[in-house]
């Protein structure tokens, strides 16, 4: 028998499901549909940028790579040619070395160059450092020796021909931003702000660098730099009879004429007021000739920004960048003179040049004069003597003109040695004769214990320059190159949380070497050790400090057993000296009678108050 509800529960659930479906419908129709990535064509996209920085005309180029297209296209041509850099599958030598240059022309991050050029920031890091180990490699033939012959622009010239015939160009430093861990910043802080790195350089006088000296801390002294580009085994030499330009900072020596001292120098101080005897003449003509070398610093960091921003990449890097930037600029020199930039340098007037030498970096090793004055206060308040902020100053200086002899002796290999227990130079009398002879104020130092040299260390030798990462353009393939330095931005947090590996290994080409993993290892061992040297010598100071505190078990002692005295009252003046260790330290010092006397002018003063 048929059921008549039947149909209609049905057609019910018919109706239902229709229903359902058009509400399900109606929330799909409705939904905001996220729309796919479109398809980009990255190798079409990639080569219309390149195109559209090398074809756009020489004024684009130059803005975005610093150099025009004839000394772009020239510079891969010798890197080719000498075969320094090989073209790969996945990118040519035209974007590696586009590549290189945009990022060093503008301080960019590799994310930056990243995004423009459709490569991931691991591509740009490894192809940035293959690019800057073969320019580095360029430096035999862009970095030259000057000539014997008298430069074209002294030749020609009859006012500096008669001064200057014998001079092959100007000598000078400056300052590079460094970015370098905080564990040794100090020895990196000189008069400009922040942390640098002082960089010496000899210049001809068409704006060429013939020597290139980077990586010394920026406290260090130009004339201290200068020694040791002297000393260096492939350094700065110069020729026989000849001789640089170079300012007061070198002082007098063979091979660098200096300015007179006390008369006017700077090419502003003639403008309105001629030279008016021979001195004054010579240093006028001095200045306008040595400020070619100001004129080729201020050249070289606008053509790359990046010397004058500061720096992401591990601190040999930032020096081998240095240098890689001299280099280029010399072939900058030697292929294209007419480059904008360059064609102002060579031009500007001589006054606006010699304002390039009022930015210059000439460091000061002082601290600022209200931490002498705090000092100062210390010293009289401790030893109830006058002691003025300049009294600290000088002092402060004479110690750091005794540490840096010491490290120059104890540097020096040949002869001499160093007894640890003793804190003592040793040499034999032979050596001993010769050094003495040749500096006699070295004879304090050696085969005599050195007094305070712990405290000495732990004042002033934690922050000496000592020049641990320079690098001449003649050390360049003497040392393999750091071809994995570690990024210190925020590139390296990315690679690493997508790669899953440990963030030194980032850096790595291709693969890290486990000898870059152990030189890694090794930095931050040195590192921790130097910190733990400093805090043993910090504890050593304060142990000092701590013999030389009041006894007073033997104030007590001395005190009560002085007769003639009731013991109550000899309580009463222990109490009184007690609480104050001047007068505690000045009883101890006095003799019986003395004391005694002390004594009695003290419970006189005491017994009056009641």
């Amino acid at each position: 028998m048929d059921n008549p509800s039947l149909p209609a529960a049905i057609m019910g659930a018919a109706t239902s499901v229709i229903a359902l479906g058009v509400v399900l419908l109606k929330g799909l129709r409705s939904r905001r549909v996220m729309p796919r990535e479109p398809h980009v064509n990255r190798e079409y996209e990639r080569e219309t940028y390149m195109n559209d920085i090398l074809c756009r005309g020489d004024k684009h180029c130059l803005h975005h790579i610093r150099m025009r297209p004839i000394a772009f296209y020239e510079l891969c041509k010798i890197l080719c040619e000498n075969n320094l850099l090989q073209e790969t599958i996945h990118m040519s030598i035209k974007e590696q070395v586009l590549i290189f240059l945009h990022t060093i022309g503008h301080d960019v991050r590799f994310r930056v160059v990243g995004g423009r050029f459709y490569r991931s920031v691991e591509t740009m890091h490894r192809y940035f450092r293959h690019v800057l180990r073969a320019v580095l490699q360029l430096y035999k033939h862009m970095i030259r020796e000057p000539d014997k012959d008298t430069p074209l622009e002294i030749r020609n010239n009859s006012r500096f021909n008669s001064y200057f015939k014998d001079c092959v160009g100007a000598i000078d430093g400056t300052h590079v931003r460094a970015s370098v861990p905080i564990q040794i910043q100090g020895r990196f802080r000189g008069r400009k702000d922040g942390t640098t790195q002082n960089v010496l350089a000899t210049a001809t006088f068409d704006l060429k660098f013939t020597y290139v000296l980077a990586g010394w801390e920026g406290s260090a002294h130009d004339s201290h730099v200068l020694n040791d580009a002297l000393s260096r085994p492939r350094g700065l030499k110069i020729l026989e009879g000849k001789y640089y330009l170079g300012d007061a900072g070198y002082g007098v020596r063979k091979g660098i004429i200096s300015p007179y001292h006390g008369v006017r120098y700077h090419l502003k101080e003639f403008s309105d007021n001629p030279p008016r005897n021979d001195k004054e003449l010579f240093k006028f003509r001095h200045s306008s000739l040595r400020t070619s070398i100001e004129r080729c610093f201020g050249v070289l960091k606008k053509h790359f920004r990046v010397l004058d921003a500061e720096p992401f990449w591990s601190f040999p890097t930032q020096v081998d960048v240095v240098l890689a930037c001299c280099i280029i600029h010399n072939h900058i020199v030697g292929v294209d003179p007419i480059d904008s930039i360059m064609s102002n340098g060579l031009h500007g007037s001589p006054i606006a040049n010699d304002n390039e030498a009022l930015h210059g970096n000439k460091q000061s090793n002082t601290f600022k004069h209200a931490s002498y004055a705090k000092v100062a206060e210390a010293i009289t308040e401790k030893f109830m003597t006058e002691c003025t902020p300049k009294h600290v100053e000088h002092r402060f200086k004479t110690l750091k003109t005794n540490w840096n002899t010491i490290t120059l002796l104890r540097n020096k290999k040949s002869g001499f040695g160093w007894n640890d227990d003793l804190k003592m130079i040793t040499c034999d009398r032979t050596v001993y004769d010769e050094e003495v002879k040749a500096h006699p104020n070295h004879a304090q130092f050696l085969n005599k214990k050195i007094k305070m040299f712990d405290e000495m260390a732990l004042v002033v030798g934690k922050d000496m320059a000592t020049g641990g990462f320079s690098k001449g353009v003649g050390d360049i393939g003497v040392e393999s190159l750091d071809d994995s330095p570690p990024l210190v931005d925020a590139d390296v947090d990315d690679i690493s949380k997508k790669k899953q590996v440990d963030p030194s290994l980032v850096a790595s080409n291709e693969t890290r070497s486990h000898r870059k993993r152990s030189h890694a290892t090794m930095i931050e061992d040195a590192v921790y050790q130097d910190l733990s040297i400093q805090l043993g010598k910090v504890a050593s100071a304060i142990e000092k400090i701590s013999e030389n505190q009041l006894n007073f078990d033997s104030l007590y002692e001395e005190v009560m057993k002085m007769d003639g005295f009731e013991e109550n009252m000899l309580a009463s003046a222990f109490d009184h000296l007690n609480g104050d260790e001047k007068q505690a330290r000045s009883f101890m010092l006095k003799n019986d009678k003395l004391r005694r006397q002390w004594l009695q002018n003290f419970f006189d003063n005491y017994l009056s108050q009641f």
